[in-house]
């Protein structure tokens, strides 16, 4: 005869066999008059047989958690009698483990809170005040926002500064950490504000500038030469005009004007013309490719013993305070050569190179030896996707170090040369390390 499916019900009063008659869960109780049940003044089972035999156990009534003893061992189960304590004694490091045995009892709450925890931290006290967190209170340059709630965060900052700073600066302050939003860092300038934030914010010490006479290199026959610093634009860009190099020497000298540029992170030699006729003369020279530059930079990865990288150059982004070039083709393209040699190798990471640029466009080193593979460091605009290993910089890592030209009202030939600034050589030493 078949076997029934295993999905199909028995028949009503035939269970199958082997399968109790049940439909899951605890068995049901015996019914009165069944073997195994109870029944009502049957004296309970001794612990003898009939024959001498050793009979069950009689029955125990349930025991509460409360009237166990504690850590109560079984003999056999647990390797020999005696309690817990007892054993652990020779034990250093059980006794404070959790009690396993159902029949234990667990240690009250003030010895728990007093152990160390297993992972190794410490276990909260039951005296311990709870962390609330830190607490930040204003400082006594914050501004509560109220009338400029909806304008953007850097020309609230100018605004802020009383028109000292220019929007530019006001965003690399920002990137550096210089301003909290209610005791939060905030690094975006287009962050619009909202009534009643409070907005703190500081201007870092080293990055203010102003006249150093012993940054003159050369001031003679209408031509100036200045060492500028890093964090320094040399012309106005945009807002206020106070954070230019430009503005700080026209407090000594007026009738300045500008023929040869660097980057505001860029550090080194930069000429200045005191009269109209000398600054048509030196543009003419830079255009004619007569003034020798000469740079030295720290780059990542290491790049061949010596190359020229020549490309043109267009604008592919501008917009108030910046300017994006690539290589590439069009109406308004620009040759850009650049030459460099490598005069270090520093570990496996990076390299320090002599650069010499044949022409001067804008960004033209820092794109050619982005393309080239081996960008600046502390470069963050023109990176070309770098995989390498990350090296902290400061800044664009990039140096001015020295300039020369026929000058061109005496025809002699003038050339400055400088060291390395203090934050390039803290680069170099920490790159020299084994």
């Amino acid at each position: 005869m078949p076997r029934p499916p295993r999905d199909r019900k028995p028949p009503a009063g035939k269970p199958h066999r082997g399968r109790p008659a049940h439909d899951g869960g605890r068995p049901p109780r015996p019914e009165p008059g069944h073997r195994g049940a109870a029944r009502k003044g049957a004296p309970s089972r001794s612990a003898t047989r009939a024959d001498g035999r050793p009979g069950r156990p009689a029955h125990q009534p349930h025991q509460s958690r409360e009237a166990r003893p504690p850590f109560a061992r079984h003999p056999e189960r647990d390797g020999g009698g005696g309690s817990r304590q007892g054993r652990d004694a020779h034990a250093p490091g059980r006794s404070d483990r959790r009690p396993s045995h159902p029949g234990r009892t667990r240690a009250p709450e003030a010895e728990r809170n007093g152990r160390r925890d297993r992972r190794g931290g410490q276990a909260p006290f039951a005296d311990r005040a709870p962390d609330l967190g830190a607490v930040w209170y204003p400082g006594p340059n914050a501004r509560e926002v109220r009338a400029e709630a909806g304008q953007d965060l850097a020309h609230f900052l100018v605004n802020l500064c009383k028109q000292k700073i220019s929007v530019r600066a006001a965003r690399r302050y920002l990137e550096e950490g210089c301003c909290r939003i209610d005791g939060r860092v905030e690094t975006f300038g287009s962050r619009e504000l909202k009534r009643g934030e409070v907005v703190e914010f500081a201007i870092p010490e080293s990055h203010e500038h102003l006249f150093d006479p012993r940054r003159v290199l050369y001031d003679q026959a209408g031509v100036l030469a200045y060492d500028k610093p890093a964090w320094l634009a040399v012309t106005p860009t945009d807002g206020p005009k106070s954070w230019s190099l430009l503005d700080i020497l026209r407090g000594q000298f007026p009738e300045l004007q500008p023929v040869h540029r660097l980057d505001a992170d860029t550090s080194g030699i930069v000429l200045f013309a005191r009269t109209t006729d000398i600054a048509q003369r030196l543009e003419a020279l830079f255009r004619e490719h007569a003034v020798k530059k000469t740079y030295l930079a720290l780059v990542r990865g290491h790049p061949r013993e010596i190359g020229l990288h020549r490309s043109y150059l267009v604008k592919v982004e501008s917009r108030r305070g910046f300017e994006k070039w690539a290589s590439g083709r069009g109406e308004n393209a620009r040759e850009a050569v650049t030459a460099w040699t490598v005069e270090e190798r520093l570990g496996r990471y990076a390299s320090r190179l002599r650069i010499e640029p044949q022409t001067g466009r804008t960004h033209q080193i820092r794109i050619h030896l982005a393309e080239g593979g081996h960008p600046l460091l502390g470069e963050k605009v023109y990176v070309r996707g770098w995989k390498g290993t990350p090296i902290e910089a400061p800044r664009l890592m990039l140096h001015a170090a020295e300039l020369g030209f026929i000058h061109p009202a005496t025809q002699r030939e003038v050339r400055w040369t400088l060291p390395m600034p203090a934050d390039i050589e803290g680069v170099l030493a920490r790159l020299r390390e084994p």
